[in-house]
């Protein structure tokens, strides 16, 4: 049996969901494994964009601070906002999203949480999750912590539109949230009712689990499968692409995130004065 850990499972689960001719953007580490390990598996007509600044298909991914330098010595295919735009308006983009909160019809906040006017904490605010859920017949999320504070009955705030009576009545559907990958399992909505219910648990997950860590009354069978752990290939490949770790950052949080990142951090720093070293004056 494969030895894998949580992370490697939740990009794998990302990965399977991508396939077709499509832009995919990569703003998380997570988000960029997932595209480069579904590009080197299943999907190879995926375009995987880093940034407009860098480019589509450039490796290596991910980075904490040395992805411009290292995309601009790949020669990546430049793209413009522009392109970008045209690439969602006519639903050839994809996109993981890591929210703050999503709730059981699929909203998902990354704006404020608590009141809009008093806010506990301001976040990045909605960004471009308006037309993406809008616009594509793909809504991706994920969540590396899947707890009451996460997965909520109502977010705090709309940044992007879910099931709810608006989209009923303007989008037809379109836009709607498909897909939610966490550290327990994978989820769905139904179309009709437009609730959350659980595709598939996670090895070692059981359905008390997932009712104790989901702020609401959470659809779930009497059979639900077991999510197919990563295989040897996939867990390889993520390795391969991501040996500094910048994946396990999603996991982390206080003094142990900062360690980590001041880790990773140095060991670019001596690989870009290795591979870009300063001129003589």
């Amino acid at each position: 049996m494969t030895e894998y850990s949580v992370d490697e499972q939740i990009i794998t689960c990302m990965a399977r969901e991508l396939r077709g001719e499509y832009l995919v953007s990569s703003v998380t580490a997570f988000g960029s494994l997932a595209a480069h390990l579904a590009k080197s598996t299943h999907a190879p007509d995926l375009a995987v964009l880093s940034t407009p600044e860098s480019g589509m298909d450039a490796v290596p991914l991910p980075t904490l601070s040395l992805g411009q330098f290292l995309t601009e010595n790949q020669r990546a295919i430049p793209l413009t906002m522009e392109d970008i735009f045209d690439a969602i308006f006519t639903d050839r983009f994809r996109i993981w999203i890591n929210p703050a909160q999503i709730d059981q019809h699929g909203n998902v906040n990354i704006s404020v949480i608590g009141a809009w006017d008093r806010p506990k904490v301001a976040l990045v605010g909605s960004r471009g999750i308006p037309e993406d859920t809008s616009h594509l017949s793909q809504g991706l999320y994920y969540l590396t912590q899947h707890t009451p504070r996460t997965v909520v009955e109502h977010v705090d705030f709309i940044s992007g539109a879910g099931y709810n009576p608006e989209r009923r009545k303007t989008l037809d559907g379109h836009g709607a949230p498909t897909c939610l990958v966490t550290n327990l399992g994978v989820f769905g909505w139904d179309p009709e009712s437009g609730r959350m219910f659980a595709r598939s648990l996670h090895r070692g997950v059981t359905p008390d689990t997932v009712r104790e860590a989901t702020g609401f009354a959470i659809e779930l069978g009497s059979r639900i499968p077991t999510t197919e752990p990563p295989t040897a290939e996939e867990t390889a490949i993520i390795h391969a692409a991501d040996p500094l770790e910048v994946r396990k950052l999603e996991l982390l949080s206080g003094k142990e995130a900062a360690e980590k990142f001041a880790a990773i951090y140095e060991r670019e720093r001596q690989a870009l004065h290795a591979a870009w070293p300063r001129r003589r004056q």
